[in-house]
């Protein structure tokens, strides 16, 4: 598959098969990862690979409770959080596997560095026909003194993306994208 392809054809996937997808395919995603750029070739990223459904929805419980009492506090600028926050179905919807693109510091360009490796992480698994979708509800918790225990990482690291990674048993029909919203700033030559 060409790169454009895979750009189009990727979706976040939801629904899962049984199978675990191999460590060597795993491991093959994250070298593809790691092929993303990085400001000044610093690399500032490092994967925590986490199998198991029990302990995904052990991990999902703790993450909704976080959520929902950071949601408590927001409600009433953010109502849609509430709603979010009120869940309690299991956020990483069944996966076999997580991986956590984490910063190796807190630096901003480090976080960016971070979320071009997850694009690249998430172009090469619907290459490979594996599904992924990043769950942005687990970052609050996962980047909690907590969350980072159970990840077994330094406190100075700051987990950015987390990735469930699997088989998908179905393929979402693509989204709606609205038309880009253009600003061409064009040099004018004069005459």
């Amino acid at each position: 598959m060409d790169t454009v392809d895979a750009i189009y054809r990727r979706r976040a996937v939801r629904d899962f098969t049984q199978a675990t997808p191999p460590k060597e395919e795993v491991e093959a995603l994250i070298d593809a990862a790691i092929q993303a750029p990085s400001g000044m070739n610093r690399q500032p990223w490092c994967f925590v690979v986490a199998e198991g459904r029990a302990r995904l929805e052990r991990w999902s419980a703790l993450a909704n409770a976080a959520f929902a009492d950071l949601a408590g506090h927001a409600a009433h600028s953010h109502p849609e959080l509430a709603r979010l926050g009120a869940r309690s179905s299991n956020i990483f919807h069944g996966a076999p596997l997580l991986v956590v693109i984490c910063a190796t510091d807190h630096e901003l360009m480090s976080i960016k560095d971070c979320c071009l490796a997850a694009e690249n992480l998430m172009l090469a698994a619907e290459d490979r026909g594996l599904g992924s979708c990043w769950i942005g509800l687990a970052e609050a918790w996962l980047a909690s003194p907590a969350g980072k225990a159970e990840l077994g990482v330094p406190d100075a690291w700051l987990p950015v993306a987390p990735i469930i990674l699997g088989r998908p048993t179905s393929i979402p029909p693509r989204p709606h994208r609205q038309p880009a919203a253009i600003h061409w700033l064009r040099e004018v030559v004069a005459a």
